[in-house]
């Protein structure tokens, strides 16, 4: 096939081009131009100029057979400016790309999307989901990605495990994840596949991880004995936002903090996945080693 990825230079972007270059797919990779974007950089993926505010028009994807949308301006902290790029330029996308005939679009979604989230990066992409399902395309809902990458949110957690005391925010909380072997093994079969998607499927293992545990396992696995305080969320929410209001550039943004501290009740879709033969590891950071139990399979 010919897969279009948007978002192809970021930490789940290319884990994907990687995954479908690896099963003899043809990738093309839709990112901005920068350093990055040269063939050697792209592991030999045609590069094609993107930009979530100005996105192509439909000629550019009727020569694809898929395209999974994964970019996402996260540097924006308002609802207006969210709002005004990232669900516009999303829906505007969607309808380009169904209108251009491609068989398979995946909107790359959030765990944290689901009806009554309190947090805007979970309501704006909850808003593109319902764009994506009305055009017949397919929402995936990403949990907690790790392993060996270390981006996205379990890159940041595991940088606060490297300070000489780790904050823990929202102690009492848990998270889904999801191996980023895993997460590529699941969009490679939903692309493979003509199956029909129409509500969200979450893509991470169902059994919730108590957010203590989690970033104990995160500093285990660096060689680290955990030092922790709980801290309030809404003392750290608060200081984020002062320091977002100047314009400094964070690791965190205050948003983040209620998608910790609010996560979703369970993971949706899994009767679908199963019958795509599509399963996700226990989390473990133990030798970055599947535990037992069913993982994600192409066949």
């Amino acid at each position: 096939m010919r897969v279009g990825i948007t978002g192809a230079n970021g930490y789940v972007g290319t884990i994907l081009r990687a995954a479908f270059a690896e099963k003899g797919h043809e990738v093309i990779a839709f990112a901005r131009s920068n350093r990055m974007t040269s063939e050697s950089a792209l592991g030999g993926a045609e590069w094609r100029p993107f930009e979530i505010k100005r996105p192509p028009s439909r000629a550019a994807f009727s020569d694809l057979d898929v395209l999974i949308h994964g970019a996402w301006d996260l540097t924006l902290v308002s609802a207006g400016d969210v709002w005004d790029v990232n669900v516009s330029g999303s829906q505007h996308l969607l309808r380009n790309v169904v209108d251009a005939g491609v068989r398979r679009v995946i909107f790359i979604s959030s765990m944290s999307a689901y009806k009554g989230t309190r947090q805007l990066y979970g309501q704006a992409k909850l808003a593109c989901e319902h764009t994506a399902s009305s055009l017949g395309a397919v929402s995936t809902r990403l949990g907690l990605v790790y392993g060996p990458g270390w981006g996205g949110m379990a890159g940041a957690l595991r940088r606060l495990t490297k300070l000489p005391v780790t904050p823990l925010i929202g102690a009492g909380s848990y998270q889904f994840t999801v191996h980023e072997a895993d997460m590529a093994a699941a969009m490679v079969r939903i692309a493979e596949s003509d199956m029909p998607l129409s509500e969200p499927v979450g893509l991470a293992n169902p059994e919730p991880v108590p957010f203590r545990r989690l970033m104990k396992e995160i500093a285990a696995s660096q060689g680290r004995t955990q030092r922790a305080v709980s801290v309030p969320w809404q003392l750290v929410s608060g200081v984020l936002k002062a320091t977002e209001a100047l314009h400094v550039p964070l690791p965190f943004r205050s948003d983040s903090i209620l998608g910790l501290v609010h996560p979703a009740a369970e993971v949706p879709g899994a009767e679908p996945l199963k019958q795509l033969g599509i399963g996700f590891r226990t989390f473990s950071l133990n030798g970055d080693r599947p535990s037992s139990g069913t993982l994600g399979q192409y066949s």
